[in-house]
């Protein structure tokens, strides 16, 4: 049995971590068994059960388009722009901001971040906007023009993937970003205990390692076009990252992260196909493998 003094908090962070959407189900009910003095998870899964549910049904009348893809495609840009864009990155902004240069490689230079913490991803899926920090790498603080114009490029950004900006250009303050936060589950992110079988005659199957927060999906999973897209939208942006996509017919491409950041797209088993590729660029060669049926890099 749960206490009374706990159910609601734990309704609300099952909902709240459901609704973020980079968690799958097994992971949902251990963080969300943080909630109780007697973390036990069997004590928890019906609650989990419920905000999955409700969750996946919500998502069948979302857009095809949503305020998170269009996020997503701005923080990749920026991150292969050598700005290190991430979310959900620690518990608070102190904390944010001196764990941020553990994201950079060594041996590699960053010109600036831009993040959003937990509170801010709580406030976000709760339906209150988006709120980033954003600066440039250093001891001390931030010369003003210097973050000012890591603001500006973030706002650039995020403009010009559709997506508002409440910013003035003012270093002091945060920039706000009033989207619509729904993140849509697919493949071990939507599968838990009443899931539904996975739809069958997908155009493609995908693989792949995201470390360290997605996992490794060594077997082939089937994906459509707008899974196989969002995998290569969120996905981490760290050296040895990849996707394996493979028709079901054949033919297939592979996409790797590397120093850089940079995306390189290349044909299994052809090394001089190897190239390296815009995000829109990306996004464009899984469409064409996942609605055409064909490869197009050589294209």
């Amino acid at each position: 049995m749960i206490d009374n003094s706990f159910e609601g908090p734990l309704r609300d962070r099952a909902r709240f971590l459901t609704g973020l959407g980079y968690h799958d189900f097994a992971t949902v009910v251990r963080q969300c068994a943080d909630v109780l003095d007697d973390p036990a998870e069997e004590t928890v899964r019906p609650i989990v059960e419920e905000a999955f549910a409700a969750h996946l049904g919500e998502q069948e009348s979302w857009p095809d388009e949503l305020d998170t893809d269009r996020l997503h495609r701005a923080f990749r840009e920026l991150d292969m722009a050598g700005i290190v864009a991430r979310l959900d990155h620690t518990c608070c902004q102190n904390c944010g901001i001196s764990e941020l240069g553990a994201e950079v490689p060594k041996g590699e230079d960053r010109r600036g971040y831009v993040f959003a913490h937990r509170q801010d991803m709580e406030a976000a899926v709760s339906g209150g906007g988006l709120t980033l920090s954003y600066g440039v790498f250093g001891n001390g603080e931030q010369p003003a023009d210097a973050q000012a114009g890591i603001g500006r490029e973030v706002a650039d950004a995020l403009r010009r993937h559709g997506l508002e900006v409440g910013w003035e250009g003012d270093p002091g303050k945060r920039i706000e970003v009033p989207l619509t936060w729904r993140r849509r589950r697919f493949g071990v992110l939507a599968d838990w205990p009443g899931a539904e079988p996975a739809p069958s005659g997908q155009p493609m199957e995908i693989s792949y390692c995201d470390m360290p927060r997605g996992g490794v999906q060594n077997a082939w999973i089937p994906a459509s076009f707008p899974h196989a897209r969002d995998v290569l939208l969120t996905m981490a942006p760290y050296t040895g990252n990849y996707i394996n996509f493979k028709l079901r017919s054949r033919g297939g491409l592979i996409a790797a992260w590397g120093p850089g950041p940079v995306l390189t797209f290349e044909i299994p088993l052809d090394e001089d196909s190897a190239r390296e590729v815009t995000i829109a660029e990306a996004e464009r060669l899984v469409s064409v493998l996942a609605n055409e049926g064909r490869v197009a890099l050589t294209d």
